[in-house]
């Protein structure tokens, strides 16, 4: 069921696509920990999936900062928020 994400860097577009769908990286993970456990995927491909959940975050915070866009002072603040997010995650 899962051969489609068995290729690296599928698993890890996958998990940025969860991510970013579901607007948490928690819930993500959450569901990777329990496909691994349910052995639907293997570990190896299970961390690749959090790492792109993590990654997807990164995109989330950086997408919801460029929202900020009509106010230059306001945007600043923003995306130095996001950088820190992605810097310190």
């Amino acid at each position: 069921m899962f051969e489609a994400i068995s290729s690296p860097i599928a698993g890890l577009m996958a998990g940025v696509l969860a991510t970013v769908l579901v607007q948490s990286s928690s819930t993500s993970t959450s569901i990777v920990v329990g496909l691994v456990g349910a052995k639907h995927i293997i570990v190896k491909t299970g961390l690749l999936v959090i790492m792109g959940a993590n990654i997807g975050t990164s995109v989330t915070k950086t997408l919801v900062s460029m929202g900020q866009a009509d106010d230059r002072v306001t945007l600043q603040r923003a995306c130095s928020g996001a950088t820190g997010h992605v810097t310190f995650r």
